[in-house]
């Protein structure tokens, strides 16, 4: 695959543009997110799943930390035939800006919410049959919805067995279209891939049961993004994407090629607002007390950076160190709290307050990668992700 050259020394005075306008002193911290990847990413999806095949973009949990609203017009201009959203309040924001866009909205609402959905012109997923109803009840004209069925997540939607009686009696209810039927079964490894495939393959028997019963369903859904890695096949024509789009690893990286995608998460970066030197008796930790632990004697100097648990940070599991890059070095981080997280400097001459921190990103010859942000916190990426979502400014880069 060739790749055009992209031009560095631009970008990075764009960024340094927006981070000057953007990044408060107050708390310096910031996201560089590179929206060129999610084109990119688009376009090796594309290739993929085929020119035939609907795509879904997935936006939920504020597009995984990238912003909803820049990446939902994003995917607009790249062609995404509809997006899936995850809360009402981020998908009212994207209504705004996108009129025309079909909004899906994956479950998360009581029956009284429907009316809400439909006011804003949102696609509501029916998971059981009282959102039906709502729907039925609410609606002043035929209304599009799609039906979710549970073939194995565990999660909502009508379990498989029960789907084929119940999607019948949806469509026969009053202002009730039912557009799409679609499910999800998250796997991440090969066994789960066999399950997935024998789970998928009783869907898309439910659904040609009902289709010989004469009932029309445009859109069906299966695969996610492991579904499309690994390869599972369907006789669906749309996919609902997140992972892939935005350059995550949605299974371990020796299972499956993920090298052409791009990591849409550019950098997350901070600045020294503390240095302390080596003194004699130095700690590190929490203080005692009934619910504390004993602080650690330290030796070395240590800095602070106002990046911790609420800016979507996380201490790492237990015989993990984590890290961060200063100066094109890795640095240990020693602890995180709810506002703060302390980094040994012992190795850096002259620390100074204001110095540049890489908690995610290249400094260097040195790299942090998402992939290591979840291997030291135990976590998924799209939860690592997630969690940075809220609180620090995001800087683009195309």
């Amino acid at each position: 695959m060739v790749v055009a050259k992209r031009d560095v020394m631009g970008s990075e005075k764009r960024i340094s543009t927006q981070r000057d306008l953007l990044v408060s002193p107050t708390r310096p911290n910031w996201v560089e997110v590179d929206l060129g990847a999610l084109d990119h990413n688009m376009t090796v999806v594309r290739r993929m799943i085929g020119s035939n095949v609907r795509l879904h973009a997935c936006i939920k949990s504020g597009a995984y930390g990238c912003d909803v609203l820049e990446v939902a017009k994003r995917f607009s201009d790249l062609g995404a035939d509809a997006l899936c959203c995850g809360s009402f309040d981020e998908a009212v924001m994207v209504r705004a800006a996108l009129p025309n866009m079909q909004l899906i909205m994956f479950g998360a609402t009581l029956p009284e919410g429907i009316p809400l959905y439909l006011q804003h012109g949102l696609t509501p997923t029916i998971h059981n049959i009282e959102l039906a109803g709502a729907v039925s009840v609410s609606a002043d004209k035929p209304t599009k919805v799609h039906i979710k069925v549970d073939a194995g997540g565990g999660r909502i939607g009508f379990p498989l067995h029960q789907a084929k009686s119940a999607i019948s009696e949806i469509a026969s209810m009053k202002n009730v279209v039912v557009e799409a039927v679609y499910t999800h079964v998250p796997f991440t490894d090969l066994s789960g891939k066999d399950f997935a495939q024998q789970k998928t393959t009783e869907f898309c028997d439910m659904v040609e049961a009902l289709r010989s019963e004469g009932l029309g369903i445009p859109v069906t859904q299966a695969r996610a993004s492991s579904g499309v890695i690994f390869g599972l096949q369907d006789n669906c024509n749309a996919v609902a994407i997140s992972s892939l789009l935005y350059g995550k690893a949605s299974a371990p990286r020796d299972l499956a090629d993920f090298s052409s995608l791009r990591p849409a998460l550019r950098a997350v970066k901070s600045q020294l607002i503390h240095v302390l030197p080596d003194f004699p008796g130095k700690t590190v930790g929490r203080t005692t007390g009934v619910h504390g632990r004993q602080a650690a004697p330290f030796s070395g100097a240590t800095g602070v950076i106002p990046f911790g648990w609420r800016d979507g940070y996380a201490p790492s599991t237990s015989r993990q160190t984590a890290y961060v890059l200063m100066r094109g070095k890795r640095v240990p981080v020693l602890t995180v709290n709810s506002e703060l997280s302390v980094i040994d400097l012992t190795d850096l001459p002259d620390p100074r307050i204001g110095e540049q921190v890489t908690i995610v990103g290249t400094d260097g010859d040195e790299t942090i990668t998402l992939d290591d942000l979840s291997e030291w916190q135990g976590s998924g990426q799209s939860a690592v992700l997630a969690r940075m979502n809220n609180r620090s400014p995001k800087v683009f880069v195309n």
